[in-house]
């Protein structure tokens, strides 16, 4: 499963954007910066776990 569009805004991830995979434990993360809607998060196999800034 690649990561091509952002879950927040559904703009395709591309080169402007950041994609970085590792793993944890058998957990497979990809931690996406979107480019066009400037979300941030990390993406886990079923899961979203979003990471906003203080506002």
């Amino acid at each position: 499963m690649d990561v091509t569009f952002c879950p927040g805004c559904g703009a395709a991830l591309d080169g402007a954007s950041f994609q970085q995979e590792y793993w944890v434990a058998a957990d497979r993360h990809v931690v996406c910066w979107c480019a066009t809607c400037g979300l941030t998060c990390t993406i886990v196999i079923g899961a979203l776990v979003g990471t906003e800034p203080e506002h």
